[in-house]
This record gives C-alpha cells, sequence and structure tokens, in this order.
C-alpha cells in the first residue's frame, strides 16, 4: 500500500508545482520581456514642437519608444504605422501611451521634418531630437547602434510600463495584435 501513495503523491506535487510556477512565473507579454524589468533611462531631448520631453515625466502612462529617422521610407514607416495600428486595436488613447521615435539622424531631423513624418501616423507622437551628444547619449542608454548617418540603426521598440520599467521590446517581425494585446496588459496593472 505504501509504495502506491508515494508515486501518488510526488505526482500530485509534480503537478502542483507545475500549475503554481506557470501561473506565477509565465509572463502574458508577448515580446521580449526584461525579467525582472528594469528602470528605464531617462530620455532628456526636445520634441518636434520645441517643448522639452523628460520621459520620467511620463509615468502613469505607457511609453513606446522607437528610434529613428523623419527621411526614412521602409523600416520607420512601417514601425509607426504597426504601433498605430496596434493603439487603435487596443483602443489606447494619448492620455495611456505616449509614443517617441528619437532621431538618429541629427544632421538632418528637424522640428518641422519630425512633426510632418509623425503626424503622418498620429498627431499625439512624438519625434525626439537633440544635439548629437544628447542624441548620442539616448542611443548609448537603450543600447541602439547608430551607422550610416543615421541610415544604420537598431530597429527595436522599448516598452516602458506605467512605473517607468523597463518591460519588454518588440522585434519589426512582432504583429499589431501582439503589441496590442501587451498594451491591454500593461494597462491593466496597477
Amino acid at each position: 500500500m505504501r509504495h502506491k501513495i508515494f508515486p501518488l503523491r510526488i505526482t500530485t506535487l509534480l503537478l502542483l508545482i507545475m500549475i503554481v510556477t506557470s501561473s506565477c512565473g509565465a509572463s502574458a507579454l508577448k515580446g521580449s520581456v526584461m525579467s525582472p524589468p528594469v528602470a528605464a533611462a531617462d530620455i532628456n531631448l526636445t520634441d518636434h514642437n520645441g517643448k522639452p520631453f523628460q520621459l520620467s515625466t511620463y509615468q502613469g502612462k505607457i511609453a513606446l519608444i522607437f528610434f529613428g529617422f523623419s527621411n526614412c521610407v521602409d523600416e520607420c514607416p512601417a514601425t509607426l504605422a504597426l504601433i498605430r495600428q496596434a493603439l487603435e486595436t487596443a483602443g489606447a488613447t494619448s492620455q495611456e501611451v505616449v509614443v517617441v521615435m528619437v532621431s538618429t539622424d541629427p544632421a538632418n531631423d528637424t522640428a518641422g521634418s519630425m512633426k510632418v513624418f509623425m503626424e503622418r501616423f498620429n498627431p499625439s507622437f512624438l519625434g525626439l531630437l537633440g544635439s548629437p551628444e544628447e542624441l548620442t547619449k539616448t542611443w548609448q542608454d537603450y543600447g541602439v547602434v547608430v551607422l550610416d548617418g543615421g541610415e544604420t540603426h537598431s530597429s527595436f521598440t522599448y516598452v516602458v510600463d506605467k512605473k517607468g520599467n523597463l518591460r519588454e521590446t518588440f522585434s519589426p517581425e512582432t504583429s499589431s495584435d501582439d503589441i496590442a494585446a501587451d498594451v491591454k496588459v500593461l494597462l491593466a496593472e496597477n
């Protein structure tokens, strides 16, 4: 009798461990998750409207941060269109989510070119500008490599939660539905 109970207890214990670890440890997020989350580096630049932008003042909102340039015809417009579609699917507003594109081309991006470019996707999306030194610091803080005068750059979207933590990144291959699902998850968090 004792030999039959022992395997049953082990099986039950293993099932309980699997249930507990899967419900506690599994992330509902679909991007490349930062585990554990880390405090996002603050960004101190100027938006395309000429206003100072400081990421830390947006705590309480989700921030989607992309690096690109206003004359881009490939990856940058595709990514911003994908983000726009995801936010529409999620029903997220600019009161809940801030979308920024940090310039990778300080020599050619201007407030005017960034404004026109960003407003093609959503008037609330912000293009961020700065001196080469300010931008280089921001690129380094996020591990972004910029080459060829800004035309070659990292293509990830960085996701900062309402508490100011870097939670995940999205690759260019991430679907708008996955981004929308993650925005909903993060908006529901306290």
